[in-house]
């Protein structure tokens, strides 16, 4: 499935995501890292596990993702200089994934709304103009 951008010409027209499926399943990972990283005290092996998980997670996202998200994941990206991170560092990390992540699918089904409502517009467009050529002129 490909979305395009479809808000104003400004915005990067092209293919945002090239597996959604694949994008929601880490989003789903990253949400229950988090819940799991908030409900469990983490112990040094605990957090090191919790930072490979997340090491993975943005591996495989930049792997889906169009350049400009490519950028903005890069951005906002937690690079831990300790192997074993804090509770508090892995949490942090995580909530800002999981945030970003839902901004980002939050967009495409907007995006994706917005394209089905100029498509309705350009179809009720069509059935109008069919509708006036079916009509008798005002010629006999």
């Amino acid at each position: 499935m490909t979305l395009e951008a479809a808000t104003s010409p400004a915005e990067p027209t092209g293919e945002i995501v090239s597996q959604p499926g694949k994008l929601m399943r880490l989003a789903a990972v990253a949400r229950a890292m988090l819940d799991e990283a908030r409900a469990t005290p983490c112990d040094t092996e605990g957090c090191e596990r919790f930072r490979r998980i997340y090491e993975r997670t943005l591996h495989e996202l930049s792997g889906l993702l169009s350049n400009d998200l490519k950028v903005e994941l890069a951005y906002l990206s937690v690079t831990f200089d300790e192997p074993s991170p804090s509770p508090s560092e892995i949490r942090a990390a995580q909530a800002e994934l999981v945030g970003w992540l839902e901004g980002l699918i939050n967009g495409i089904a907007a995006a994706a709304m917005t394209q089905q409502a100029q498509a309705e517009e350009q179809a009720a467009e069509i059935a109008a103009a069919a509708d006036a050529a079916d009509r008798p002129g005002l010629y006999l």
